[in-house]
């Protein structure tokens, strides 16, 4: 019996669309973000920043039994790799080290090994762990980062001797189009003295020639 015309019709097109389906490219999945790419996307307005220097002020809230308020105005500078300095006078040398530790946005990929721990789709959050690639008093760093670029950054750096930073750092398009920190506020606890720091940050001078003795303090 010959099969009618409707049937060999309904016959080709399921024919047409078994080839089309068996034809067809596999959709991948794209690979998830590193952390290093995460990071790149904040930086990614700072791409020709070679240096910088900016004036700082901090406002410092220290408790210890007592409270003791004081602030302190200096300069910090920045060269790549990883190299960052703070000068500010009344700063013992110890801490002024463990400041250039800490880095900044654009050197942590330079200073630590850094791995992405969590992420959420909704809302888009990032969660990286870096440990440092050279001993000093840090002995890892976490940090928070938003999907929406103008959310503060959330790092936090726990130290060998069991003292802890928390700290927020706000970013802003500055002269030139770049986002670098403007704001900052962060929590301290070192053997026994709770520390509450506002760092705020003056007009960038960027890619001026920055001479190495800033960096090594002599």
């Amino acid at each position: 019996m010959r099969a009618s015309p409707a049937r060999l019709m309904m016959r080709t097109l399921a024919t047409i669309s078994l080839a089309a389906s068996l034809g067809a490219s596999p959709t991948i999945p794209a690979p998830p973000p590193t952390a290093t790419d995460i990071l790149a996307r904040v930086t990614r307005r700072d791409a020709a920043i070679e240096s910088y220097s900016v004036p700082v002020r901090i406002d410092v809230r220290l408790h210890k039994l007592i409270s003791l308020r004081f602030h302190l105005n200096g300069t910090q500078y920045f060269k790549r790799p990883d190299r960052l300095a703070l000068d500010m006078h009344g700063v013992p040398a110890q801490y002024r080290d463990l400041f250039a530790e800490l880095g900044t946005p654009l050197s942590w990929s330079s200073l630590y090994d850094l791995r992405l721990v969590a992420s959420t789709t909704q809302p888009v959050t990032y969660q990286i762990e870096g440990i440092p690639k050279h001993r000093g008093d840090v002995d890892r760093m976490v940090v928070d980062i938003d999907g929406d670029a103008s959310a503060p950054l959330h790092a936090q750096w726990f130290c060998s001797g069991g003292g802890t930073i928390d700290m927020h750092i706000t970013e802003q398009e500055g002269v030139g189009g770049y986002d670098l920190p403007q704001h900052a506020e962060a929590d301290m606890n070192f053997g026994g003295y709770a520390v509450h720091a506002t760092f705020q940050y003056g007009t960038y001078t960027v890619n001026e020639t920055v001479a190495d003795a800033v960096f090594t303090g002599r």
